[in-house]
């Protein structure tokens, strides 16, 4: 019976144009609130700045790195250098600037003095003698420059040395350190330059002694040229 019932009513609200009634409306969506989404977002945001910051770090690290050492001690070092080389240069004796040092000191120093007159080996010997001061001087020159650029030197050593403890970074280091063997470099050639000019000096003097015995020999061969021949004559009688 009740079937029967339920399907009339469905019949007639069928004819009706009535259909099922829609379910009752949702009431709005409410905000949720996620601890732990927040959380994750607030670390995310510092993790991000701690990189930030890091990259600033390396960034300011490698501008650091290329930063330039701001001294120079090669200028005073370079000049120390030009005048030993002008001093050098200006020799009065025999030049270490000779292109033909041989020539030059067989001109000067002769192997022989065979038929020169006496006052020819006269000028030779006073000739060496001059040239001998003349080195003498050179070495003694060559020694007071050095001598007087010692002062400069040990403080463009000191400055570089100062500069290279100080030094920002990387590319100031290398450089501190050039300067340093610039400095040590001119320092070696200074003392290059001495025994240079002490060796040139030293020989200078063992040639003179050499051309002094060579005069020597000359003169006894012209004296013994000159000499009478005592002799005994045939037919001589003795008494």
């Amino acid at each position: 019976m009740r079937r029967r019932l339920a399907t009339a009513a469905a019949a007639a609200a069928a004819i009706l144009g009535i259909g099922p009634l829609p379910p009752p409306a949702a009431s709005a969506q409410q905000l949720v609130f996620d601890p732990r989404a927040v959380a994750q977002a607030t670390q995310q945001v510092r993790q991000g700045l701690t990189q930030i910051q890091q990259l600033q770090t390396q960034v300011a690290n490698q501008m650091a790195m290329l930063q330039r050492l701001g001294t120079d001690v090669t200028q005073p070092l370079a000049q120390i250098s030009a005048q030993t080389s002008q001093l050098m240069q200006q020799a009065q004796a025999i030049g270490y600037s000779s292109q033909d040092i041989a020539a030059q000191f067989q001109q000067l120093y002769p192997d022989s003095l065979s038929g020169q007159s006496f006052a020819a080996v006269r000028q030779r010997l006073a000739k060496w003698e001059r040239t001998s001061r003349l080195s003498l001087q050179d070495s003694m020159a060559v020694e007071n420059q050095l001598v007087r650029s010692q002062t400069t030197t040990a403080s463009s050593v000191g400055s570089a040395v100062q500069a290279s403890q100080g030094a920002a970074g990387q590319t100031a280091a290398i450089q501190a350190s050039n300067q340093l063997l610039a400095a040590l470099s001119s320092q070696l050639q200074g003392l290059q330059t001495i025994l240079i000019a002490q060796a040139r000096t030293q020989e200078t003097i063992i040639a003179q002694q050499q051309a002094g015995a060579i005069a020597a020999r000359a003169e006894s061969q012209r004296h013994n040229a000159y000499a009478p021949v005592h002799g005994s004559f045939s037919g001589e009688r003795s008494f």
